[in-house]
């Protein structure tokens, strides 16, 4: 199989696998337990907080282990708005675990209001810096988009947003962009920044939510005070344990020049073949939205399966709806959304592999009945 949906999940690297395994069979006990091997499990712990601190550019005590990104952004809008007045602006690109905890608040009654993107998929700024106000409590801008790959300039937005609303909270997802942008979360600026760790080699289940130094955030889930208090529940030793591993291993095996590199090589090869890349402005290179005209995305995906390549249409976790809202918020038809695929890249994506299933795709496209596929 060749396996192009890396933005749905990735497979675990085998040292990732390794150390989840070992933290199963040997170091099991409770790492809140005060005698000498639940203490053992917490200093594994502590030493997967700093690995991955050090990747991310943050302090350790500035990560808090999470279920997933899911979690991580459900936390920040449930307990992120600092005041209850004021009001709350996302972009029209968010995932839908932005999306939805934005839009339960504004069936509340809060005021949420949502900017639109450009037709390359990137936030429009000057519309959402036009959101942002002194009453501002909260801003969420995705950091690189699920669906096509566009990287926001969250730095230099934090920043604008700042000098706008100086009480605001600026929160990330930035679960396409950990470890593919070249930014470090101290530069980035924001108070919050989530991710999960099974786009990045290790297994599901475990993520993460950071919180800026010196920035108070209740906690989402009561109960035992694990994580300083601010998520309760035994933590996940064995999965942390490969969340660290695969954070190490991403590093020594990942080339963000060389994935751009395919992602554009594939864009080019499609295009030749009367097909549309999407979003090719500010891609951060590990995802290539295709636009294949007349056939639609669902079933080029499954006709691609028969022949031994996984792409994407869209977000997995919406795979059920019809449609796409993001790809429409860029000026997509309906009919126009429904014929994207999405190819999704990592680290250890071979170049002759991505080559083949494109061209399986276009054979496939053509066999369809595409009329513009040639």
């Amino acid at each position: 199989m060749i396996y192009l949906d890396n933005a749905a999940t990735t497979r675990a690297f085998d040292s990732a696998v390794t150390a989840a395994n070992e933290a199963m069979r040997d170091g099991y006990f409770n790492p809140n337990a005060t005698y000498e091997s639940g203490v053992k499990a917490r200093e594994k712990i502590d030493a997967a907080r700093k690995t991955i601190a050090n990747a991310v550019g943050a302090m350790p005590d500035e990560l808090v282990f999470t279920s997933c990104a899911t979690e991580s952004n459900n936390w920040v809008f449930a307990c992120g708005k600092k005041y209850k007045k004021g009001n709350i602006v996302i972009t029209a690109g968010e995932h839908a675990s932005v999306y939805e905890p934005a839009m339960r608040l504004k069936s509340r009654g809060d005021d949420v209001r949502i900017a639109p993107l450009t037709e390359n998929g990137n936030v429009d700024e000057n519309a959402l810096l036009r959101l942002v106000d002194e009453e501002t409590a909260l801003v969420s801008m995705i950091h690189v988009s699920n669906e096509t790959g566009v990287e926001n300039d969250i730095k230099r937005l934090t920043e604008a947003i700042r000098t706008r609303a100086p009480r605001a909270c600026v929160h990330s997802d930035g679960v396409q962009g950990l470890l593919k942008t070249g930014r470090s979360l101290h530069d980035l600026g924001v108070d919050f920044y989530s991710a999960s760790a099974h786009k990045l080699g290790a297994p599901k289940g475990i993520g993460l939510l950071y919180i800026r130094r010196g920035v108070n955030l209740a906690p989402f889930l009561a109960g035992g005070g694990q994580e300083r208090g601010l998520r309760s529940g035994t933590q996940n030793t064995p999965n942390i344990a490969a969340f660290a591993a695969a954070v190490d291993e991403f590093g020594k095996v990942n080339d963000c020049a060389q994935v751009a590199a395919l992602r554009a090589e594939l864009c080019e090869y499609f295009g030749s073949h009367g097909c549309k890349a999407l979003g090719n402005t500010s891609n951060s290179g590990y995802i290539a939205c295709i636009y294949v005209p007349d056939v639609k995305a669902e079933i080029l995906q499954n006709v691609a399966h028969d022949r031994g390549v996984a792409i994407g249409k869209g977000a997995a976790c919406s795979g059920s709806k019809r449609g796409n809202r993001v790809l429409s918020a860029m000026g997509l038809k309906q009919i126009e959304t429904e014929c994207c695929i999405r190819l999704s890249l990592f680290a250890d994506t071979k170049r002759d592999d991505a080559l083949e299933a494109a061209h399986i795709i276009i054979d496939a496209a053509r066999r369809l009945g595409s009329k513009h596929v040639g």
